[in-house]
């Protein structure tokens, strides 16, 4: 799958993976932004990032390539040279592939890009234009991420009063988990500890917050996110264990065995007049046969 690029904040993502997202989703672009300005500082590169597996398409960044003698240089690294790109004014740029021609292929004449992205694909690719002398025009950090794995949401516990409802919840991934309470009254929940964020070691991001009464455990990365979610009040009810619950539940119970003792019952009694019709039917049978071969 090839995926174009789209701005958010300073960084570009594909943008099929953007589209794709919840709008409750739209915060959580904001919240890695601004914690990959404090890992990653600032750059004049353009950070691209690009899942394991997918193609991502780099542009030239408008740059003029119908000049005769002029030339369009794809670098990777800063030292290997990718494509040549050779201009002419009344046709389209002659292409030579210089290193890793299996990965690479120009697109709309002089765009870079890059087919199935793997880790050892994540670096800086320079566009250089050279005429009477070498001007770096674009440059851009991909990094290639795998997706992220599933997150689990875990009920720790469950107290029920006549007025509220409190629960703790744990949400873990592979290399993470992280915690957080909430309660709930007649009317609302609440977030105890307000949302909880995580930064785990592959530097993705693990959130736990509160959305129109729902526990949303979310795990993410720039390429590709993963959510688990349950109802704050369903999980109350199911672990309430008032007398009136409980009373009910009881009742339940006891339709329940009274259904079930009348259903063998009558299948006992039903197989045992149809066992002894059986026998009966038989042993007539067997009467008239000898009746009808005996002597006169």
């Amino acid at each position: 799958m090839t995926c174009s690029l789209e701005v958010t904040g300073q960084y570009y993502v594909c943008n099929h993976f953007l589209n794709s997202l919840p709008s409750r989703m739209e915060r959580f672009t904001v919240t890695w932004v601004g914690f990959l300005l404090l890992f990653q500082g600032f750059s004049a590169l353009t950070p691209v990032f690009v899942q394991t597996g997918e193609d991502v398409v780099l542009d030239v960044n408008g740059t003029d390539c119908s000049e005769d003698g002029a030339a369009i240089l794809w670098r990777f690294n800063q030292k290997e040279n990718l494509v040549r790109l050779t201009c002419w004014k009344d046709r389209k740029p002659t292409v030579s592939k210089l290193k890793y021609q299996d990965r690479t292929e120009i697109t709309e004449e002089t765009s870079l890009k890059l087919k199935n992205c793997q880790k050892s694909f994540s670096g800086v690719y320079s566009v250089i234009r050279t005429f009477t002398e070498d001007e770096v025009v674009a440059e851009y950090n991909v990094t290639v991420e795998d997706p992220v794995s599933p997150v689990l949401l875990n009920v720790d516990s469950v107290f029920n009063s006549s007025n509220f409802c409190n629960l703790t919840v744990t949400c873990s991934t592979d290399h993470s988990h992280i915690s957080s309470s909430f309660t709930c009254g007649s009317e609302s929940c609440k977030q105890d500890d307000g949302q909880q964020t995580n930064v785990t070691k592959q530097e993705n991001l693990l959130q736990v917050y509160l959305s129109d009464d729902s526990v949303i455990c979310n795990h993410s990365n720039h390429v590709s996110w993963a959510n688990s979610t349950e109802k704050i009040r369903l999980i109350c009810l199911l672990n309430d264990a008032s007398p009136e619950v409980v009373s009910h539940h009881h009742i339940l119970i006891r339709i329940t065995v009274v259904v079930l003792s009348a259903a063998v019952l009558s299948a006992s009694v039903f197989f045992y007049v149809w066992k002894n019709k059986s026998k009966s039917d038989f042993e007539l049978s067997y009467n008239i046969n000898n009746l009808e071969k005996s002597p006169d």
